[in-house]
């Protein structure tokens, strides 16, 4: 079975505010698509995704058993907002190749904390339970990003993984921009953006 690993350039601040006050119509299409999803019979969780959509949404208590539901919700809720999305994959053998490209990073000089395999568990959703299979969330604040530009540009053409620090890269530069474009902005700064990963 393949992987992959989703990277959004989004703002972890305004996707807060999203939840708290969504847009007409939000929580409904939410759950709409949900629904979907659970008419499928993918996911065996102990709670369903639409149960999982009211949870996030309504600010509920989680259940610690149903982390697989809320990542997905979590994935669809970032998907369907402002951000922007970049994809490395799929991967046959994700977490062995994950794991083999971060020694081979790590080894280059990037800190252990900025190799695929340092972030992508990193949930930044507090209070919300890890996925236990998948999509498992990550995280690289906005503070870090310019720190991953430095380290992985030098390397992108020394490492077996180029393609995987392109995609990377990418999602960085992205980022950079808009973070520029934010702080710069005449009615003064916006909200700053975040990478946010989705493995599984």
């Amino acid at each position: 079975m393949s992987t992959q690993l989703t990277i959004y350039s989004v703002s972890i601040q305004n996707l807060g505010s999203w939840i708290q006050h969504p847009a007409p119509g939000t929580v409904e299409t939410s759950r709409q698509r949900a629904a979907a999803i659970d008419a499928r019979g993918e996911m065996e969780a102990s709670r369903t995704m639409v149960e999982a959509v009211d949870d996030i949404f309504g600010g509920r208590p989680k259940d610690p058993e149903a982390g697989d539901a809320y990542a997905r919700v979590w994935q669809d809720v970032i998907e369907y907002g402002e951000s922007t999305r970049f994809d490395f994959g799929p991967l046959r053998l994700g977490a062995q190749y994950l794991q083999e490209a971060s020694e081979e990073f790590e080894r280059l000089g990037v800190p252990r904390e900025l190799t695929p395999t340092g972030f992508m568990y990193d949930n930044p959703f507090t209070g919300t339970p890890q996925a236990r299979h998948a999509p498992v969330i990550g995280h690289v604040t906005a503070a870090r990003v310019p720190q991953m530009r430095q380290v992985y540009g030098p390397i992108v053409d020394r490492v077996v993984a180029a393609e995987l620090v392109k995609v990377l890269l990418a999602a960085v530069d992205e980022t950079l921009d808009f973070n520029t474009f934010a702080r710069e902005f005449p009615d003064g700064p916006l909200p700053l953006r975040d990478l946010v990963t989705f493995y599984g």
